[in-house]
């Protein structure tokens, strides 16, 4: 597995990247954060795009860097709305496959996409490998 460290500053500048194409692209009004890990980006983003409305969907997906075989669900939402969904990777997909069906109409967002779930993101600035594990600097190792 190959490690990807990513600085506050890399993460601020592609924040800015991904919040000009989602503001050319969908002009949200709301954003929806995927907790954790859209929460710092979904914020910069929103920050950038002047919007206050914000919710969360709570999910968690991984442990300890595991993938879970039941993904825990500790707050959903239901919308037919067009919502943005912001989160920071679409690995597996899984996430987004649950956003999509909690919000039909949503737009599934992140900065970075995996081989495996890269089709599940509506849209993303960068592409990995599956096999790249990307450590973000708010995470603890």
């Amino acid at each position: 597995m190959k490690q990807v460290f990513l600085s506050y500053h890399d993460i601020h500048t592609d924040c800015i990247k991904l919040a000009k194409l989602i503001k050319k692209k969908y002009k949200p009004k709301k954003l929806i954060l995927i907790s954790r890990g859209g929460l710092i980006p979904g914020s910069i983003i929103a920050n950038y795009l002047g919007i206050q409305d914000i919710d969360v969907i709570a999910l968690k997906t991984y442990s300890d860097r595991r993938k879970n075989t039941d993904i825990k669900i500790f707050k959903r939402i239901k919308s037919e709305k067009k919502l943005v969904v912001i989160d920071d990777l679409v690995d597996s997909g899984d996430t987004a496959k649950i956003v999509k069906d909690m919000m039909p109409n949503s737009k599934f967002v992140v900065l970075y996409a995996k081989t495996s779930g890269k089709k599940q993101a509506d849209l993303h600035l960068y592409d990995f490998k599956d096999k790249d594990w990307l450590v973000f600097p708010w995470e603890q190792d």
